[in-house]
């Protein structure tokens, strides 16, 4: 476990504090001051009911660091705001209020500061109307003033937590693309040395092999015994010299780019997001520029599917049809409608250029869905 998730779980054990300390102070109060509970029917039932909404609701709430609302944490969150305001009205007191520091806490991490605000702010309005009713009296507001600082505190520590999980995520999805476009590079330049040494094989020592058998060819037609025996080794040794060289030149030019290694770099990247690469066993590129445009492809839905699509999964399968190599990428998310932006425009452009297609569809409920065909350089030739 690294710093940041040890921090956030023991926030987590921290808030889990205070909502049992909030259960202690109230069963304090039913037992040693009574009076101050007198006044609703069937008080302990009431609290007990609410304050166990409370407690499942929270335990339900995932705590694995992210920083994306979901409807399930919306419903959940929902429920404790509801059930923490209710637990006030039934017992105003100032530590059964921090229950709404808990909720401040989550919502902070999941929303935006303008949206945080506004429902801190709303809560604190809710908590001053409890704290005052029926008193007038200067502690009523001092307890709704050091309540609604403390969610204040909690709010703005909670959005440094958050930019703090963006920012490392971001940093971790953009390392993994260095990587992947750094292995792409070792790559391109290999096979570029590979196709070098190649054509200096072909264009050198193939010419000078060629030219040799001629002449042996020659020499064996103008030589006779002994002589023309030993002329006839040499051309047989010339020539396959010549065919090795060949066979060489060709094992060069056509030993594909590890595709497969660049593309596992890249999804393992993918911080909150399982990818589940699902690719042939024989798969090979050897072209760079498709290489490259597979690897783009991947890391362009990848990204997209962490900014816009609340996803938890997305499976990306790639398959060989018909001379060409067909990639689907499927996510889980919420799906609906879109515009494609200017990352989606980039990719499908790459692949036209390349004689391929790409097709962008999403249904709302039905996450999002890319498929593209793009052919190899080795069906087109």
């Amino acid at each position: 476990m690294d710093q940041l998730a040890l921090r956030h779980r023991l926030l987590w054990y921290a808030c889990l504090v205070i909502v049992a300390g909030a259960a202690l102070r109230t069963v304090y109060a039913a037992l040693f001051e009574p009076t101050h509970l007198a006044a609703t029917p069937h008080w302990a039932i009431k609290w007990t009911v609410t304050y166990a909404a409370f407690v499942i609701a929270y335990g339900l709430t995932p705590s694995d660091g992210s920083t994306t609302m979901t409807a399930r944490r919306a419903w959940l969150l929902a429920i404790q705001t509801i059930s923490g305001l209710a637990l006030v009205w039934l017992y105003p007191n100032f530590v059964v209020a921090f229950l709404m520091i808990v909720v401040v806490w989550q919502l902070a991490l999941l929303l935006d500061f303008r949206h945080a605000l506004a429902i801190t702010v709303a809560q604190v309005i809710a908590l001053a109307a409890i704290q005052c009713t029926g008193e007038t009296g200067a502690m009523s507001l001092f307890v709704a003033s050091v309540c609604g600082g403390l969610q204040l505190f909690a709010l703005c520590a909670a959005q440094l937590a958050r930019s703090e999980i963006t920012a490392r995520d971001e940093l971790t999805r953009t390392n993994a693309e260095l990587r992947t476009t750094q292995a792409l590079l070792h790559e391109s330049a290999r096979l570029g040395e590979r196709l070098r040494i190649a054509r200096d094989l072909h264009d050198v020592m193939g010419h000078t092999l060629t030219t040799l058998t001629i002449h042996l060819d020659v020499a064996g037609k103008l030589t006779s015994g002994l002589a023309a025996e030993h002329v006839a080794h040499a051309r047989t040794a010339a020539g396959e010299l010549l065919d090795q060289v060949r066979a060489v030149v060709s094992r060069f030019r056509v030993e594909p780019l590890d595709l497969r290694a660049a593309l596992e770099t890249l999804a393992a990247g993918a911080q909150g997001l399982r990818v589940l690469l699902r690719l042939p066993p024989d798969l090979a590129v050897s072209d760079p520029a498709r290489a490259e445009t597979i690897v783009r492809c991947v890391q362009e839905v990848i990204t997209n599917t962490l900014r816009h699509a609340r996803a938890r999964e997305l499976v990306i399968e790639m398959r060989n049809e018909a001379g060409g190599l067909v990639i689907t990428a499927q996510d889980d998310g919420r799906g609906g409608r879109f515009v494609p932006g200017n990352g989606l425009e980039g990719m499908r452009e790459r692949f036209e250029d390349l004689g391929g297609s790409l097709a962008i569809s999403s249904a709302q409920g039905a996450g999002f869905t890319v498929k593209g065909v793009l052919p190899l350089a080795e069906s087109l030739s």
